[in-house]
């Protein structure tokens, strides 16, 4: 259910800080957004170190030592498909001692067709994969 975690500084100044965002990016996503622009993380990684089933409890550990790293805040990429066993994870890191502040990447879904049109009404583009 994970595909990578650690500092990461790819992101706006303010989530960065000095010592990186503490980011963990979750694959095995559901949605298959055609223009999901973390696709290779969020759907292309394959079974092995990153196969689902992660304890909550290894994931509550990997938040703490990104906290310990210097993080200060914990960034979820794609977690929609995993909210009850970040949650679980979650409600552990803090009893363990987490102060971190939570950031929340949601799965990408564009609101407009690739050639600037805008998207069908009420939402997103069709082409998400997205029910609704």
């Amino acid at each position: 259910m994970v595909s990578s975690y650690g500092p990461h500084f790819g992101e706006e100044a303010p989530l960065v800080g000095r010592y990186g965002s503490g980011t963990i990016f979750f694959t095995f996503c559901n949605l298959r957004c055609v223009f999901c622009q973390n696709h290779d993380i969020s759907q292309g990684v394959r079974p092995g170190p990153a196969a689902p089933g992660l304890p909550a409890a290894r994931l509550a550990t990997i938040m703490l030592a990104l906290q310990e790293q210097g993080c200060h805040n914990i960034n979820f990429v794609t977690p929609e498909h995993v909210v009850p066993q970040v949650l679980e994870a979650l409600a552990l890191a803090v009893e363990a001692g987490s102060a971190g502040y939570l950031g929340w990447v949601a799965a990408e879904v564009t609101s407009a067709e690739p050639d600037g049109a805008p998207a069908e009404p009420g939402g997103a583009s069709p082409r998400g994969g997205a029910p609704g």
